[in-house]
């Protein structure tokens, strides 16, 4: 009885042995162990901001010995960082159907793209009893995220709190590809008057190239004194500016009116001049 027992599990351990030899070979022969491969047709593709992304896909194939043409299964799995403005890494990724993951990178360039820029919703003139809302005042747009005024940060400022006086903000943004800008904008906070004219300027802040010389009186535009708009004849305009149009920097045009009644009112339209 015992001769039988050890027989049998001998010849069960021999079955079992042969079954996982038999279970080895045959999944040795059906496992694709083929790598897939990705074929970019240039090292850099060239595309405008405005451009889908799937236009990123443009010149990438893919191929498995397996599963033939692949080229539906690729996929963008990142776009970095810019490594320079308007220049960042793409990398795609494809896996065929046994889960064979395979990557390559390429150059991204944007033909089109623009740094970020600032604007102001608003003149930075304020009378000593208004409540100073510099983020409410000043947004940011830029061509690959559209409007980033929730990303505007006030690094430094030496505003003093219901103080009359002329304060400097220094502000920042960053778009998602991770360019930063900078600007150093001029706060006036002046005494209310009540009479005093209202200034409306067509734009508070502008951005211009070097060796341009805009016409300032062009950005003037409504003036009210307590609601009522005042005709042209009615006041008098005085442009003050330290500009110059030949030296990149940050620059402050001041608007003062005078109306025939001896009331005076004051405004600012700052202008960055870009090399």
């Amino acid at each position: 009885m015992v001769r039988l027992l050890r027989r049998l599990t001998l010849l069960l351990f021999v079955l079992m042995l042969i079954a996982f030899i038999i279970f080895s070979v045959v999944e040795k022969i059906t496992t694709d162990t083929t790598i897939p491969e990705i074929t970019i047709e240039s090292e850099v593709i060239e595309l405008s901001v405005k451009d889908k992304k799937e236009m990123l896909l443009q010149g990438v194939t893919a191929y498995d010995k397996k599963d033939g043409d692949i080229t539906d299964w690729v996929c963008i799995e990142s776009v970095s960082k810019f490594i320079e403005p308007g220049v960042c890494t793409v990398t795609y990724a494809v896996a065929d159907s046994d889960k064979h993951v395979v990557k390559k990178t390429r150059t991204l360039k944007y033909t089109d793209y623009t740094k970020p820029e600032f604007y102001m919703k608003r003149a930075l003139v304020y009378s000593v009893d208004e409540a100073l809302d510099i983020r409410g005042a000043v947004g940011a747009r830029d061509c690959i995220d559209g409007d980033i005024s929730d990303r505007v940060a006030i690094v430094t400022t030496d505003y003093i709190r219901n103080t009359a006086g002329v304060f400097t903000v220094s502000l920042q943004v960053s778009n998602s590809m991770g360019e930063t800008i900078y600007l150093d904008v001029t706060v006036h906070v002046e005494g209310n008057e009540t009479m005093a004219p209202q200034i409306q300027l067509k734009k508070s802040l502008i951005y211009i190239k070097k060796g341009e010389n805009p016409k300032f009186e062009d950005y003037l535009g409504d003036v009210t004194v307590n609601g009522v708009l005042m005709k042209p004849d009615d006041i008098q305009l005085l442009i003050s500016t330290n500009f110059d149009s030949e030296e990149a920097g940050t620059y402050n045009v001041h608007y003062y009116i005078s109306t025939k009644d001896g009331y005076e009112g004051h405004s600012i339209m700052t202008v960055v001049v870009e090399e």
